[in-house]
């Protein structure tokens, strides 16, 4: 009976495990979200991040009369060998466990200069052995160069052979280059042209003939996550292109969105959601993210100024956008692409990383980039047909806005 019961809980896990590469909720983007005062959220990010208490951080905001508690308090730090926790430890002991041991002598130098970490760290055999040591292999490149055990040892990761390629390196084959040959002439036969102007027309080969008007469909307007992308939609967005240039280039508008970055992923994670889910949905939704940042910077009037021509609202325009995005990634996608998305779809990826001896709070990160990975490359047929006459227009549009648009990434491959 227990073991019927476990079968079944391991079922249910895995069939939630492999729905959750495709379920457009996981990295959903709350469109009908209520902005928060940025400049509170900000001096709170600021408070949260800081391990230090600025209560006097200037001379002209101290009183006559120090203040008798904060005086305690940091009479008492300072008296303590009680350090503050490095964040960042335990992911920095798993990823040392994972490097091969040759690498230790060009880090651990380097890690026993880094204030905050405990002996956990620096204890561990291999980098406890490196403190004030210089490395003994060297790459061929620095031989011969005079004191240079006196660099820092920051530096010592580039004395490495292996960054340079000395070690296992294969010799480049010799390439055998010969000269092309010229094409041969095609020759044209006549009765196959002759049976070719009986099928089709001649008056269909003309030169000068003026181009029929091409069926671009439907143009959607008050669109939503579920509404198929039309050609009519394509180039209504492609034709916003100047207006979102100039609309990030106007008011420091770039850095605003850059900067309010860290604040949305701080509300995120503050609000009890994953720290890879916040990071990743910015991937997978560029453009919805992008219409979140215009709310919370309360840009609306002049980012619908740069869209508006177009018949778009700010939503709107950021689910078309963020349809042709896919569309057009997977239209573009390499075939080496292909294999990987399918052995990830199929959860075999997952499967083979157990046995790899990972963290669990690791594995989960990875779950989240894998299904990321999947959504980023997932668009219906009908929205790749809708952006298929467009590809070149789209390729110079996103080269224009860059890899990144305010701070947002639009990642192809």
């Amino acid at each position: 009976m227990k073991k019927i019961i476990f079968l079944i809980s391991w079922l249910f896990i895995s069939s939630v495990q492999a729905q959750s590469l495709t379920d457009p909720d996981l990295f959903a983007i709350n469109m009908q979200e209520i902005p928060p005062n940025i400049e509170k959220l900000g001096r709170e990010y600021r408070h949260a991040q800081s391990q230090y208490d600025w209560k006097y951080a200037y001379r002209w905001n101290m009183p006559p009369i120090f203040d008798n508690e904060f005086h305690n308090i940091i009479t008492t730090f300072g008296a303590v060998e009680k350090r503050i926790n490095n964040p960042d430890e335990e992911y920095i002991l798993r990823w040392l466990k994972s490097l091969p041991k040759e690498y230790y002598p060009y880090i651990g130098p380097l890690l026993h200069t880094m204030r905050g970490l405990s002996g956990k760290v620096l204890d561990l055999p291999g980098i406890k052995e490196t403190k004030n040591k210089f490395p003994t292999r060297l790459a061929s490149v620095f031989e011969d160069i005079p004191d240079i055990e006196f660099a820092s040892p920051a530096m010592y990761i580039y004395l490495m052979p292996e960054v340079w390629g000395e070690k296992n390196s294969l010799e480049a084959p010799d390439l055998q280059y010969r000269k092309l040959q010229n094409p041969h002439k095609i020759k044209i036969n006549p009765d196959f042209v002759a049976q070719v102007l009986q099928n089709v027309p001649e008056e269909n080969f003309a030169l000068n003939q003026q181009e029929k008007p091409q069926n671009l469909g439907q143009r959607h307007y008050f669109a939503d996550s579920q509404t198929p992308l039309s050609s009519a939609d394509v180039k209504a967005f492609i034709n916003t292109g100047e207006g979102l240039k100039k609309f990030i280039s106007q008011n420091n508008n770039e850095l605003r969105f850059i900067m309010v970055d860290s604040l949305m992923r701080y509300q995120d994670i503050k609000n009890g959601e994953n720290e890879s889910v916040s990071f990743l949905k910015t991937a997978v939704n560029p453009c919805q993210t992008i219409a979140r940042k215009v709310k919370w910077l309360r840009q609306y009037s002049a980012f619908q100024t740069a869209i508006g021509a177009q018949g778009f609202g700010l939503e709107d325009w950021a689910y078309t956008c963020d349809k042709i995005v896919k569309a057009y990634r997977v239209y573009k996608m390499p075939m080496s692409y292909i294999g990987v998305l399918n052995y990830t779809r199929k959860g075999l990826y997952d499967k083979n990383l157990k046995n790899y001896g990972y963290a669990p709070e690791e594995l989960q990160t990875m779950r989240y980039h894998n299904a990321a990975f999947v959504q980023m490359y997932t668009a219906t047929a009908n929205d790749i047909d809708a952006i298929r006459p467009f590809t070149t227009q789209l390729k110079n549009l996103f080269f224009d806005l860059g890899s990144q648009y305010g701070g947002t990434p639009i990642v192809f491959p």
